[in-house]
Order: structure tokens, then sequence, then C-alpha cells
């Protein structure tokens, strides 16, 4: 028997993202705007090939306007086609801070820096940070530090404490962290303290424990995305729309129900 999917107009309509490795073209692009960096610690961190990846990479494509890959659309596209990032590596925007330095010495000045970034001296709980973008530091072993982009945000994260270190997972929730399942088929990855770049393994499990945000092999790819204009905002709208529906013939229902049990009580309506 023939299955049709009744998908509202709407969304057959909706211009969604395309996620794509990163081209040739764009590569070009990303090699000449690096010659804006003089110092030799900065070049050599960002002289990755197309067929590699590191954190400032990715950070610094999204400076100069080609958007790659969020947390959560990685997750999205293990989902819909798995295959497509089985045996690479993958970048992401996001970073994991969870202590005021780091015993990995490259890393200790950054993971301070980041700290006075978000105010914080103490941590209880891992912080995931998004929205950074690099600029030339002399003082950091990479000759890159970080600073605010326009969208700037950070969230703690319990999810990626140590006590979780390879724990099952097989979703995300929509902030791109795991959810937690003893029968998942992908595992989290995460380290006690220090900081961490954030990136999908080529087994497609979460690794929140790389320590060097430089380093950088064939294996590792750059998922790009374009074509999305505002197919984010109709959907967030679209799911507000229904949810106010929702909640709109709940709360009929509800109604309803008390003025019958009131019935039921007393034998008048209510």
């Amino acid at each position: 028997m023939e299955e049709v999917k009744l998908i509202p107009r709407e969304i057959r309509k909706a211009n969604f993202p395309i996620a794509r490795f990163l081209s040739n073209e764009q590569q070009k692009i990303y090699e000449e705007a690096c010659k804006q960096f003089h110092s030799t610690k900065a070049k050599k961190t960002l002289d990755v090939s197309q067929k590699g990846s590191n954190l400032f990479k990715v950070l610094f494509l999204n400076q100069i306007g080609i958007r790659t890959a969020t947390l959560p659309e990685l997750g999205l596209i293990v989902e819909n086609n798995p295959d497509f990032l089985k045996s690479f590596y993958e970048d992401s925007l996001s970073v994991v801070l969870r202590s005021n330095g780091d015993s990995y010495v490259n890393n200790d000045y950054l993971a301070k820096s980041l700290a006075k970034l978000i105010k914080k001296r103490t941590f209880k709980q891992p912080i995931v940070i998004n929205g950074l973008k690099i600029k030339q530091d002399n003082d950091s072993a990479y000759g890159l530090g970080f600073e605010q982009a326009d969208n700037f945000e950070f969230f703690i994260s319990p999810e990626l404490a140590h006590k979780n270190n390879q724990r099952k997972f097989s979703r995300l929730d929509k902030r791109g962290m795991p959810i937690f399942d003893e029968q998942g088929n992908r595992t989290l990855y995460t380290r006690e303290s220090g900081f961490s770049r954030l990136n999908l393994g080529r087994i497609l499990g979460w690794n929140a424990k790389w320590g060097d945000l430089a380093i950088s092999n064939s294996d590792g790819r750059v998922v790009v995305v374009s074509g999305e204009a505002t197919s984010q905002k109709f959907l967030e709208e679209y799911v507000t729309k229904i949810q106010e529906k929702t909640d709109k013939e709940i709360s009929i229902l509800q109604e309803r129900v008390t003025k019958f049990k009131h019935y039921l009580k007393t034998g008048k309506l209510k």
C-alpha cells in the first residue's frame, strides 16, 4: 500500500540549508584571507589544507563569511545521513571550558583568557562557548587569541563533565549536547579539566577532550552551510504557532474536563 506524507505547504516551500564539504574555491578564499596575519605562529596554525580542519580555521572561515555547521547541524546531518560524515572528523564552532587554566601548557593562556571573557573564576560544570572569532595574539602559543563575535554566547553543560566520559547516546538536544542512552550507538569523549575544541569524531561520537587546538590531519573535513535564507526563522515561527495552537486546545480540553467532573459531583453544570 502506498503512503503519502502530509507535509504542510509552508514546510515544503521553505528554503532549507544545504550542507557540503568546503570547496576548492572556498579554500582559496580562506588561504588568501590568512595572508593578513603576519605572525609566524599564526600562519603555521592557520596553514590547514582543504582536507583538514582545526578550531582556528573553522572560526576564521565564519569571520570571512563562509558559514560552517554548528553542533546541532552536525547532529542533524548524522541523523539524516550518517554515511556523509563517517570516517572523517569535523570541528564545530563551539569550545568547552572546564577550568580557569589548563595543564596543557599551550592552552593555559587561552583558557585563562576565555575564563576572563565569560567572567568566571571557578567552574562547577563545563561551559560551552559559542560565537568566538580569532585575532592575532603573540602571547598565545598558537599566535592567535579569541574575542567575541556578534553571536557570542555560552551555557553550562553538565553533559560534558568527566563523569560522563564514554557514555553512550544517539541523539542531541537543541544545544547540540548528547541525550544519554545506554542503548545508544555513539560515544562521548570528554576530559576532567582544561580547554578543548568540540568536534564530531570519525565514528560519529562527540569528542570534547582534544587538547591541541591547531592539530589537523587528512581525515578532517569542514562542513559549510549555505542557502538557508530565512528558513531557520520560518521554522521557529512555525513551531511557535503550532505550540500556541496546541496550548490553546489543551486549555479548552482541561476546562471541559473540570466542568464534567463538577457535573458528576454536583449534578449541576458549572
